[in-house]
């Protein structure tokens, strides 16, 4: 995969547990070479904005964005709403999972998904990642 200015990674962050976020802090170390900047779930749980300038913030972001790793092994409704602003700007979206985990067949039919895996654990997320972006 080539080089991208801004990648984002989204995920649950009403529920994200102390296990959701160590796969954010995953996804960002192995993205970081494959980017300028990378936006994660992390940084918003950070953020302390009114609930619509945490909405205007991630559109804008998305609008910046090269690619979305979507992190999907918990159900998010804000997540559908940014994948779903992904595909309008036709951005293309790499989906990651736990196995067992059910992806929405809305989402996997969008026709933006480039690829789909699921993981048992952190190591196996990073070599199904690398595998990933080195295409």
């Amino acid at each position: 995969m080539n080089y991208l200015k801004n990648i984002m990674i989204t995920g649950t962050i009403t529920s994200a547990k102390e296990d959701s976020i160590k796969i954010y802090e995953i996804l960002v170390k192995e993205l970081t070479p494959y980017a300028n900047n990378i936006y994660s779930p992390i940084d918003t749980i950070k953020f302390k904005g009114t609930n619509e300038e945490m909405y205007q913030r991630v559109m804008k972001l998305l609008q910046k964005t090269d690619l979305v790793i979507a992190e999907m092994s918990n159900p998010s409704t804000g997540q559908g709403m940014e994948l779903q602003e992904a595909v309008r700007l036709n951005i293309p979206i790499i989906i990651v999972a736990k196995k067992g985990s059910k992806i929405s067949s809305t989402v996997l039919g969008s026709g933006k998904i480039k690829e789909t895996f699921f993981y048992e654990d952190p190591e196996d997320l990073k070599e199904n990642l690398s595998s990933v972006l080195e295409i």
